[in-house]
């Protein structure tokens, strides 16, 4: 692994997923003792840490690009150095085309339920559709920053 272009960026979403995860265990924590020490408990905490959950995965799939991610070796392992190359030069490829397109599909649905408002919380959904711009962008950013690095 080399060192990032963009260790300012990294941090931030190290950040980022590092609190959403804190949060979530929080709110959860919180739901479980309110559930059987309170008569009551918070309606909001399941869809708080719903959102934790989404927003992490989806900044954490970026990290998960940049840092290297779990992978299947089995067929690649079994190729040549050019064709291995070349076949994981396809899967950035195939990566970089998806996540651009969630990114691109993803605009107008957010502009679709920005009229939504979530249950509980009252937070305006085009927030929570936000993840899947955020994702699609930051992942097919860092694959691509991948695929140069890896064809210098």
């Amino acid at each position: 692994m080399t060192k990032s272009p963009f260790p300012t960026l990294d941090k931030v979403l190290g950040f980022l997923v590092n609190l959403s995860f804190i949060l979530m265990i929080a709110v959860v924590l919180l739901q479980i003792i309110a559930r059987y020490a309170l008569p009551w408990s918070p309606n909001w905490t399941e869809e708080l840490a719903r959102f934790c959950f989404i927003y992490l995965v989806s900044m954490g799939a970026a990290l998960a690009v940049n840092n290297g991610y779990v992978s299947v070796n089995f067929l690649l392992d079994r190729l040549s150095p050019k064709y291995k190359s070349l076949l994981e030069n396809i899967i950035l490829v195939c990566i970089i085309g998806l996540m651009f397109t969630q990114f691109v599909v993803s605009l107008p649905l957010m502009e679709i339920v920005s009229i939504q408002r979530s249950p509980s919380m009252n937070l305006n959904m085009a927030f929570m559709y936000g993840a899947m711009a955020i994702m699609g962008l930051s992942v097919a950013f860092y694959s691509t920053l991948k695929l140069i690095e890896k064809n210098r």
